[in-house]
């Protein structure tokens, strides 16, 4: 299941199964460099699900270095 349209990033390092499988992406850049183009590639790191491993260990205490990663609001 896709959460948010695909932009719920739970991994960054995982493919979702539409795209294809981490063996077809490791075989990409050499495909497309076989036919003279290159590779454009772009990483979004704005923004996480709150299952992403990053937002679990900045929940952990107000002194985790991952906490500066979010912005928190207290909204009592």
């Amino acid at each position: 299941m896709v959460d948010d349209n695909g932009y719920d990033i739970r991994d960054y390092k995982a493919v979702m199964d539409v795209f294809g499988a981490m063996e077809d992406f490791d075989r990409l850049p050499a495909e497309i460099h076989q036919k003279g183009m290159k590779l454009v590639m772009d990483l979004v790191v704005n923004h996480t699900s709150d299952e992403h491993a990053w937002f679990v260990e900045s929940r952990r205490s107000p002194d985790n270095p991952y906490r500066d990663y979010y912005i928190w609001k207290d909204t009592t």
